[in-house]
């Protein structure tokens, strides 16, 4: 990943991670402990090449074949506040998914 790219990134994650802690009721403190660790190593020394490893490899922990983020919503009894809850959040998937694609 280039370095743009990596910054970019930091930014989704702690998006996104802010609305899962904010929104996951404690489900998801396996994401959430994944994204921290992807912060983490996006912010320290490694090389662009070991972030990239570290970033798909935990990356797979966000998506599960069953659960994890691919099911995290945010949920309001009223339909239109859950719409307009949501639209940040898939906003934050669309972003992260375009950028990882190319490397999965």
């Amino acid at each position: 990943m280039t370095e743009k790219e990596l910054y970019e990134l930091r930014d989704i994650f702690l998006q996104l991670g802010k609305l899962v802690q904010k929104y996951g009721e404690n489900y998801y403190t396996i994401q959430i402990k994944a994204i921290s660790d992807i912060i983490k190593c996006i912010d320290s020394e490694e090389n662009e090449k070991e972030k990239t490893e570290y970033i798909l490899d935990r990356y797979k922990i966000l998506y599960p074949s069953k659960g994890g983020l691919s099911d995290f919503y945010i949920y309001d009894d009223d339909f239109q506040t859950r719409l307009k809850l949501n639209e940040p959040l898939d906003e934050l998937k669309d972003k992260l998914w375009m950028i990882m694609k190319q490397y999965i």
